[in-house]
Protein backbone atom coordinates (compact mmCIF):
# COMPACT_ATOMS: atom_id res chain seq x y z
CA UNK A 1 0.00 0.00 0.00
CA UNK A 2 1.68 3.31 -0.86
CA UNK A 3 0.41 6.62 -0.02
CA UNK A 4 -0.36 8.86 -2.96
CA UNK A 5 2.07 12.00 -3.62
CA UNK A 6 -1.18 14.18 -4.31
CA UNK A 7 -4.09 13.85 -2.07
CA UNK A 8 -6.25 16.13 -3.76
CA UNK A 9 -8.06 13.91 -5.85
CA UNK A 10 -9.74 11.67 -2.78
CA UNK A 11 -9.74 14.34 -0.84
CA UNK A 12 -12.27 16.50 -3.60
CA UNK A 13 -14.18 13.24 -3.93
CA UNK A 14 -14.92 12.67 -0.23
CA UNK A 15 -15.71 16.66 0.44
CA UNK A 16 -17.76 16.49 -2.91
CA UNK A 17 -19.81 13.98 -1.30
CA UNK A 18 -20.09 15.18 2.34
CA UNK A 19 -21.45 18.85 0.73
CA UNK A 20 -24.33 17.14 -0.40
CA UNK A 21 -25.90 16.52 3.47
CA UNK A 22 -24.11 19.36 5.07
CA UNK A 23 -22.82 23.17 3.54
CA UNK A 24 -19.29 23.13 4.08
CA UNK A 25 -16.71 25.83 5.42
CA UNK A 26 -13.47 26.61 4.83
CA UNK A 27 -12.35 24.74 7.99
CA UNK A 28 -14.21 21.57 6.99
CA UNK A 29 -11.80 21.42 4.52
CA UNK A 30 -8.66 22.40 6.33
CA UNK A 31 -9.44 19.67 8.77
CA UNK A 32 -9.77 17.14 5.79
CA UNK A 33 -6.23 18.44 4.77
CA UNK A 34 -4.74 18.25 8.05
CA UNK A 35 -6.50 15.08 9.55
CA UNK A 36 -7.15 12.38 6.50
CA UNK A 37 -4.69 11.02 3.90
CA UNK A 38 -5.83 9.64 0.67
CA UNK A 39 -4.12 5.92 -0.42
CA UNK A 40 -3.82 4.07 -3.84
CA UNK A 41 -4.24 0.80 -3.43
CA UNK A 42 -4.18 -2.13 -6.20
CA UNK A 43 -6.87 -5.11 -6.77
CA UNK A 44 -6.19 -7.80 -4.17
CA UNK A 45 -4.55 -5.65 -1.53
CA UNK A 46 -5.25 -6.45 1.64
CA UNK A 47 -5.84 -3.46 4.50
CA UNK A 48 -4.92 -3.11 7.85
CA UNK A 49 -7.86 -3.90 9.82
CA UNK A 50 -7.92 -1.89 13.11
CA UNK A 51 -10.08 -0.05 15.71
CA UNK A 52 -8.62 3.10 14.83
CA UNK A 53 -9.27 3.57 11.09
CA UNK A 54 -11.86 3.51 8.56
CA UNK A 55 -12.28 3.59 4.65
CA UNK A 56 -13.92 5.89 2.62
CA UNK A 57 -14.04 4.91 -1.03
CA UNK A 58 -13.48 7.52 -3.44
CA UNK A 59 -12.56 5.39 -6.79
CA UNK A 60 -12.58 1.57 -6.59
CA UNK A 61 -14.41 -1.36 -4.78
CA UNK A 62 -14.13 -2.60 -1.06
CA UNK A 63 -14.16 -6.47 0.91
CA UNK A 64 -14.61 -7.06 3.98
CA UNK A 65 -13.84 -10.50 3.31
CA UNK A 66 -14.01 -13.66 5.42
CA UNK A 67 -12.23 -16.93 4.70
CA UNK A 68 -13.21 -20.86 6.48
CA UNK A 69 -10.62 -21.96 8.00
CA UNK A 70 -10.87 -25.36 7.06
CA UNK A 71 -11.63 -24.75 2.82
CA UNK A 72 -10.05 -21.62 2.55
CA UNK A 73 -13.41 -20.42 0.78
CA UNK A 74 -13.95 -16.89 0.73
CA UNK A 75 -16.76 -15.04 1.72
CA UNK A 76 -17.96 -11.86 1.77
CA UNK A 77 -19.83 -9.94 4.15
CA UNK A 78 -20.48 -6.72 2.34
CA UNK A 79 -18.91 -4.06 -0.41
CA UNK A 80 -18.57 -0.58 -0.40
CA UNK A 81 -18.51 0.85 -3.74
CA UNK A 82 -17.26 4.63 -4.65
CA UNK A 83 -19.22 7.47 -2.41
CA UNK A 84 -19.65 4.31 0.15
CA UNK A 85 -17.45 3.24 3.22
CA UNK A 86 -16.28 0.18 5.22
CA UNK A 87 -16.03 1.19 8.92
CA UNK A 88 -13.94 -0.80 10.92
CA UNK A 89 -15.86 -0.75 14.01
CA UNK A 90 -19.48 -0.37 15.50
CA UNK A 91 -18.91 2.90 16.10
CA UNK A 92 -16.57 5.99 16.84
CA UNK A 93 -16.04 4.86 20.32
CA UNK A 94 -15.97 1.35 19.92
CA UNK A 95 -12.79 -0.90 20.14
CA UNK A 96 -14.65 -3.86 19.03
CA UNK A 97 -12.74 -4.50 15.37
CA UNK A 98 -15.65 -5.81 12.88
CA UNK A 99 -14.81 -9.34 11.63
CA UNK A 100 -12.77 -10.48 8.56
CA UNK A 101 -10.52 -8.35 5.96
CA UNK A 102 -10.94 -5.60 4.10
CA UNK A 103 -9.27 -6.35 0.39
CA UNK A 104 -9.72 -3.46 -2.85
CA UNK A 105 -11.03 -5.71 -5.25
CA UNK A 106 -10.68 -3.06 -8.05
CA UNK A 107 -7.69 -0.62 -7.63
CA UNK A 108 -8.59 2.44 -6.23
CA UNK A 109 -8.48 5.66 -4.28
CA UNK A 110 -9.53 5.27 -0.72
CA UNK A 111 -9.27 8.04 1.73
CA UNK A 112 -8.22 6.85 5.55
CA UNK A 113 -10.94 7.96 8.09
CA UNK A 114 -8.70 7.98 11.78
CA UNK A 115 -11.52 7.47 14.72
CA UNK A 116 -9.16 9.45 17.06
CA UNK A 117 -9.55 13.24 14.41
CA UNK A 118 -13.34 11.79 13.92
CA UNK A 119 -14.07 11.88 17.62
CA UNK A 120 -12.25 15.15 18.15
CA UNK A 121 -13.82 17.13 15.51
CA UNK A 122 -17.26 15.62 16.42
CA UNK A 123 -16.88 16.97 20.22
CA UNK A 124 -17.04 20.98 17.98
CA UNK A 125 -18.43 19.91 14.73
CA UNK A 126 -21.73 17.75 14.58
CA UNK A 127 -21.40 17.71 10.71
CA UNK A 128 -19.16 14.62 11.55
CA UNK A 129 -22.29 12.88 12.65
CA UNK A 130 -23.86 13.30 9.64
CA UNK A 131 -20.99 12.04 7.17
CA UNK A 132 -20.52 8.87 9.80
CA UNK A 133 -24.13 8.24 9.95
CA UNK A 134 -24.88 8.33 6.09
CA UNK A 135 -21.92 5.69 5.93
CA UNK A 136 -23.54 3.25 8.47
CA UNK A 137 -27.06 3.61 6.83
CA UNK A 138 -25.23 2.70 3.66
CA UNK A 139 -23.41 -0.66 4.65
CA UNK A 140 -27.01 -1.51 6.76
CA UNK A 141 -29.00 -0.63 4.04
CA UNK A 142 -26.99 -3.19 1.70
CA UNK A 143 -26.64 -5.69 4.33
CA UNK A 144 -30.28 -5.80 4.69
CA UNK A 145 -31.16 -6.22 1.11
CA UNK A 146 -28.30 -9.20 0.97
CA UNK A 147 -30.65 -10.78 3.95
CA UNK A 148 -33.66 -10.41 2.21
CA UNK A 149 -32.05 -11.26 -1.08
CA UNK A 150 -30.68 -14.53 0.57
CA UNK A 151 -32.47 -16.16 3.44
CA UNK A 152 -34.21 -19.18 3.00
CA UNK A 153 -34.06 -18.94 -1.23
CA UNK A 154 -32.58 -21.51 -2.76
CA UNK A 155 -29.53 -20.62 -4.96
CA UNK A 156 -31.00 -19.95 -7.95
CA UNK A 157 -33.32 -17.37 -6.80
CA UNK A 158 -30.46 -16.19 -4.35
CA UNK A 159 -28.87 -14.74 -7.64
CA UNK A 160 -32.75 -13.69 -9.26
CA UNK A 161 -33.59 -11.76 -6.16
CA UNK A 162 -29.80 -10.24 -5.51
CA UNK A 163 -30.22 -8.89 -9.30
CA UNK A 164 -33.79 -6.93 -8.32
CA UNK A 165 -32.81 -5.39 -5.06
CA UNK A 166 -28.87 -4.66 -5.37
CA UNK A 167 -28.25 -3.72 -9.41
CA UNK A 168 -25.56 -1.38 -8.88
CA UNK A 169 -23.86 -4.10 -7.07
CA UNK A 170 -24.57 -6.44 -9.89
CA UNK A 171 -23.29 -3.89 -12.32
CA UNK A 172 -19.52 -3.76 -11.03
CA UNK A 173 -18.88 -6.89 -9.92
CA UNK A 174 -17.50 -10.14 -11.29
CA UNK A 175 -19.39 -13.59 -11.21
CA UNK A 176 -16.71 -15.27 -8.68
CA UNK A 177 -17.17 -11.69 -6.60
CA UNK A 178 -21.01 -12.55 -7.05
CA UNK A 179 -20.63 -16.25 -6.38
CA UNK A 180 -18.67 -15.46 -2.76
CA UNK A 181 -21.33 -12.65 -2.04
CA UNK A 182 -24.43 -14.51 -1.83
CA UNK A 183 -22.95 -18.23 -1.28
CA UNK A 184 -23.42 -20.07 -3.87
CA UNK A 185 -21.43 -21.06 -7.42
CA UNK A 186 -20.20 -19.67 -10.21
CA UNK A 187 -22.28 -22.14 -12.32
CA UNK A 188 -25.62 -21.00 -10.49
CA UNK A 189 -24.41 -17.41 -10.86
CA UNK A 190 -24.03 -18.04 -14.98
CA UNK A 191 -27.47 -19.98 -15.29
CA UNK A 192 -29.29 -17.39 -13.45
CA UNK A 193 -27.33 -14.59 -15.61
CA UNK A 194 -28.76 -16.73 -18.80
CA UNK A 195 -32.34 -17.27 -17.50
CA UNK A 196 -32.09 -13.04 -17.46
CA UNK A 197 -30.62 -12.30 -20.33
CA UNK A 198 -33.43 -14.84 -22.47
CA UNK A 199 -36.21 -13.42 -20.90
CA UNK A 200 -35.06 -10.16 -21.21
CA UNK A 201 -34.95 -10.75 -25.35
CA UNK A 202 -37.99 -12.66 -25.04
CA UNK A 203 -39.83 -9.58 -23.25
CA UNK A 204 -38.22 -7.66 -26.11
CA UNK A 205 -38.93 -9.77 -29.31
CA UNK A 206 -42.81 -10.01 -27.61
CA UNK A 207 -43.05 -6.63 -25.93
Amino acid sequence: MTMGRNTKTGLKLLLDFWGRYHNLDNFHYQWAKDHLKTIFVRRREVLELSASTSYFVAKGLLARVEEDPLTLKRKIMSLALPNMALLCTVHLHSHHIQPGKLVALRSGILVSLPHTALRQFQADEKSIDTLIDIFSNKEKRQLALLREATMGFSPFDRYLNFARLLPEIKAVTTQIEQADLLGISRDTVQQAQYFLATAKMHRKKHG
